[in-house]
């Protein structure tokens, strides 16, 4: 590494240029215009920059950076990956190191020792991390300070063309040497010349560069003839950091008064005349045309002249400066820098425009200016949140992504909705949907399920009515928008609506050429999968494999529905190794993905098939308790939580807490878990009772493939233990008809042992096709045994068993166990967690269910007392 640090003026960036005119190796020229750049930021930029070059192979994963990104690919192993995938020597030149987050400062140091190749050559006006010591010891590291970069008396004298005793030489000395410096006074004293005065070269010009560059445009203004046009049109575009000749003209005809709408395009003149003055002032040192093959050239002023001019320019009246900063804002927005659009925006109190670009950019402005959006909103005021729903919005969607801020975005959630409702009454159909969409995402990450589906409904609906003219104002959020209504549509439990939104997300997607399609692709998969229709999930899973994802998506939040439809195929042929590695892929997301309840229920099912009760309920209640700690834990999750929590207890012989986990609330779902308990219980009637009336309720709630699967086989098993051969018979074959139709084996391991086994033997005896089909070796496993082994119990825990009926009250417990009463509360609260309850009466309730005591009604009504 390289490094040349001074201050403004040095001609660091010039050198920079001079090295790499000469240089023989490959490399990429990059300008940091950002501060506090973050690395999603510069690796994004670093990808386009090498693209714009043709050095990416189609292969290279540098080449979808941006998409990458946006999934949550870590933005380092993106960069490190797409660097070792270029040939030979290869050389960063950075301009403005200092403008760099510290954490993406230490990246790059990290990219410089780990790839040998690579070789970095960098500017800074402030310290940076290279600045540090102790990077010598482990960094090939070469430093150039302003002392080198500083003119010498010769250079000096030869630049302003005097004598080297002379008073003029002496005097840039004295300011440091400093080339701008030296430069402008030669600039300055020529002009003098030209017009017949003696050239003053001894007369002081400030005594800091800043005062420099100011007496250098006074000293032109006093020239004869002034040059007037040069200096307004200087004037003028100084608000832009950047510019091509179109906005320089375009702000050339604001400063002048001239009326023209944004994005009205100037006139050829105009923009001749724009690029001749542009052309000139990089002719007088005060800027640099940036060109790229591939992009339209760009100019970028020096920054101390820029300020000097800007500096001018506010002299002259705020109303001037706002009108000029909005034209440069629109055209950053234009032209792809999004934040610098909004920081203006945002500076000026300008919150429709503000509004506009987070519609438009609120994915690519999280992804990279996290950090640098919270500085920038630092402070808002809240009534601006309460009328700015994109602003709520972009600022909620920030804190969510973080573990720790998780409360502050569900205040920011609910500003957004609030905003939302009062904004969307005079909205235009685009802003009315991405609203809908803010709305629908919010209430259902703040786990209001039932709230959020209304805003889905009307926000696709308001989709589906677009013209085309709308859906390009749309843009790149499409895609997303749909994938947010048919994710709300998914917990709603309207699939067929969800897979429509998903796939149209995919084709428009397909259409225009945007990642975020990929999702909706995920999105069906899972859909389908988790709905128990395994072929078409098969199908969706295999097309995904033949795409070409973004790094990073296929293992985030962007993928997590196709792991899940991968994990839960692999669980339907009982495969739990391959279920549990991919459902791993997702744990570095794991936190802050609002599926985590479908991913808590696979894992449940990877530890009931292989046997490990205590630890799949050990696994969830961890789970439980972390999304707890982050507020993300509602009524509603707890409820569709139940069926699993049910599963684990009925695995671990507790049908008494398993019914317990169902609740009273009695949907199709409830009704078949209700029908496994009673077979559990021993009472096959009841349960085809409670399958019938599962059945009929297909009138309000659709039954899924995934629970039709279950009904049916729960009424096999009910039916072939009631020893009613013929109905045993049908209702077996058409069970196992529709398992091998639908793929499907898991209903058949979540059956009791004892129904499974009543189900082959009536397969067995019929000569059924398809029970071998649906078994593995000799059958499938089963999770649920006919009753609770009491090898799951400790010694101490079955003489708490026998004891506690005796026992009136823990007191007497403790007597009879000849041990303390605090021991006693200890070992109760163990016994009373792996039964599932909280009161001894609902101990002994659990108890009798599992077989071991038979008359719990003949304890006293005073066993009320809970175990503490």
């Amino acid at each position: 590494m390289v490094l040349a640090h001074a201050p403004a003026g040095y001609g660091k960036t010039v050198a920079m240029a001079q090295w790499a005119a000469e240089a023989e190796a490959s490399g990429v020229w990059l300008r940091i215009r950002e501060r506090q750049l973050g690395a999603g930021a510069f690796v994004e930029l670093l990808s386009r920059e090498l693209e714009l070059l043709g050095l990416l192979a189609s292969e290279n994963p540098l080449r979808m950076a941006a998409d990458a990104l946006a999934g949550g690919a870590d933005a380092w192993q993106l960069a490190r990956a797409g660097l070792r995938g270029l040939t030979g020597p290869f050389v960063l030149a950075i301009d403005s190191f200092d403008h760099l987050h510290r954490d993406t400062q230490l990246a790059l140091l990290d990219l410089a020792h780990e790839l040998s190749s690579l070789n970095i050559r960098a500017t800074a006006r402030q310290q940076s991390i290279l600045n540090e010591p102790a990077l010598l010891l482990t960094l090939e590291l070469a430093r150039i300070d302003a002392s080198e970069l500083a003119l010498t008396t010769a250079e000096a004298a030869e630049i302003l063309g005097v004598d080297p005793a002379s008073d003029a030489v002496a005097e840039v000395l004295a300011q440091g040497g400093v080339p701008l410096f030296a430069k402008l006074m030669e600039t300055a004293h020529a002009g003098e010349g030209e017009h017949g005065a003696e050239p003053s070269r001894n007369r002081p010009l400030g005594s800091t560069l800043s005062a420099l560059v100011d007496s250098f445009i006074r000293l032109q203004l006093a020239s004869v003839p002034v040059d007037d046009s040069f200096m307004s049109f200087l004037t003028a575009v100084s608000p832009a950091e950047m510019m091509d000749a179109d906005l320089a003209a375009e702000l050339m005809s604001v400063a002048r008064g001239g009326v023209r709408a944004i994005g009205e395009a100037p006139s050829a003149d105009e923009v001749a005349y724009a690029k001749a003055m542009l052309d000139r002032a990089e002719a007088e040192g005060l800027g640099l045309w940036n060109i790229s093959p591939g992009r339209a050239s760009s100019f970028s002023f020096t920054p101390l002249i820029q300020e000097s001019f800007e500096r001018r320019l506010r002299a002259s009246g705020p109303g001037r400066v706002r009108e000029l900063t909005i034209t440069v804002a629109h055209w950053e927005l234009a032209v792809g820098f999004p934040f610098a659009a909004l920081r203006r925006a945002v500076q000026l109190e300008d919150w429709a425009f503000a509004s506009r670009v987070i519609r438009l950019h609120w994915n690519e402005l999280l992804r990279n200016h996290g950090e640098q959006l919270r500085q920038l909103f630092r402070g808002t005021p809240l009534a601006v949140l309460r009328s700015h729903p994109f602003v709520a919005m972009l600022l909620a969607l920030d804190a969510n992504r973080q573990g720790r801020s998780r409360l502050r975005a569900l205040e920011y959630f609910a500003l957004a909705r609030f905003a939302a409702r009062k904004y969307r009454v005079n909205s235009s159909p685009a802003d009315r949907a991405v609203l809908r969409a803010i709305e629908t995402a919010s209430l259902r990450v703040s786990g209001q399920f039932t709230a959020a589906l209304a805003p889905a409904l009307d926000g696709y609906e308001t989709v589906l009515a677009m013209s085309p003219a709308d859906r390009d104002e749309l843009g790149r959020t499409e895609p997303t928008v749909l994938n947010q209504f048919g994710t709300t549509f998914f917990y709603s439990d309207l699939e067929e609506e969800a897979l429509a939104a998903f796939a149209r997300s995919t084709a428009v997607g397909e259409a225009k050429g945007l990642t975020a399609g990929l999702q909706g692709i995920a999105l069906s998969a899972g859909t389908l999968a988790i709905g128990g229709d395994m072929p078409e999930a098969r199908g969706l899973v295999g097309e995904a494999a033949g795409l070409t994802w973004p790094e990073g998506w296929l293992t985030g939040y962007m993928g997590s529905f196709l792991q899940l439809a991968e994990a839960t195929l692999a669980l339907e042929a009982f495969d739990t190794d391959t279920a549990e590695q991919h459902l791993r892929s997702l744990d570095a997301h794991r936190e802050t993905i609002e599926h985590w309840p479908l991913l808590a229920h696979v894992d449940a099912l990877i530890d009931l098939l292989r046997g490990e009760i205590d630890r799949a309920r050990f696994r969830l209640h961890a789970e439980v308790k972390m999304q707890q700690r982050r507020r993300a834990v509602s009524p509603q999750t707890m409820s569709r939580l139940a069926r699993t929590r049910a599963l684990i207890e009925l695995a671990a012989g507790n049908p008494f807490a398993a019914e317990k986990a169902l609740g009273t609330r009695h949907t199709a779902r409830t009704l078949i878990g209700l029908a496994r308990v009673a077979l559990v219980r021993g009472k096959p009637e009841h349960a085809v009772r409670l399958l019938l009336q599962a059945g009929q309720s297909d009138g309000f709630e659709r039954l899924s493939s995934r629970s039709e699967a279950e009904l049916l086989t729960l009424r096999a098993g009910a039916l072939s233990l009631m020893d009613d051969q013929k109905r045993a018979d049908v209702a077996v074959r058409t069970a196992l008809e529709f398992l091998q139709q639908r793929e499907q084996g898991l209903a058949l391991a979540m059956m009791p042992a004892h129904a499974l086994d009543a189900v082959f033997v009536v397969a067995d005896r019929a000569g059924l096709a398809g029970a071998e089909s649906r078994r593995p070796g000799a059958r499938p496993p089963a999770m649920i045994p006919a009753s609770r082994p009491k090898s799951v119990f400790t010694p101490r825990e079955l003489a708490l068993i026998e004891a506690l009926p005796r026992t009136a009250n823990n007191a007497e417990l403790a007597r009879s166990l000849s041990i303390s009463p605090n021991t006693v509360k200890t070992q109760l609260r163990g016994l009373y967690r792996k039964l599932g309850v909280g009161t001894r009466a609902d101990a002994f309730s659990a108890i009798a269910a599992m077989g071991f005591s038979n008359d719990p009604a003949e304890v006293a009504e005073s066993s009320l007392e809970p175990f503490e």
